[in-house]
């Protein structure tokens, strides 16, 4: 029992302390409470966690969609000033775009001679493809 106490327990625990105990029948009832008490560190410690990793996750949809909408934002004010005012279809399909996208219709509004060549499904203006 002492050996236990001393090396075995302290081995596979290492970040426990563990009381003086006089016999078996401590021993067990203390490891019973402490087997209880680490199980509950350990379910508050993973739900903290997870809390974090779900606010960073959060944080970071939120800059990715902050930034396609300001792309979005942009490409829409430079194809006004361009092209004049935009119908509806073509706002919509601006604000349902994703990044790539908007980054490609942005590198096609500087060579686009028609609001129709920025959305040309063929390969772009300036010859690089999709």
């Amino acid at each position: 029992m002492r050996r236990s106490k001393r090396v075995l327990l302290p081995g596979r625990l290492p970040e426990v302390s563990l009381p003086e105990v006089a016999d078996l029948l401590e021993i067990k009832t203390m490891l019973a409470e402490s087997v209880v008490e680490w199980t509950q560190e350990w379910k508050q410690q993973g739900l903290e966690e997870g809390r974090e990793e779900g606010r960073e996750q959060g944080r970071e949809q939120g800059r990715e969609e902050g930034l396609r909408e300001g792309e979005s934002l942009l490409l829409v004010r430079q194809m006004v000033k361009r092209f004049g005012p935009l119908d509806e279809q073509t706002l919509a399909r601006l604000a349902e775009a994703d990044r790539e996208q908007l980054e490609l219709w942005g590198e096609r509004i500087l060579d686009a001679r028609r609001l129709s060549e920025v959305f040309a499904d063929e390969s772009p203006i300036g010859g690089r493809p999709r």
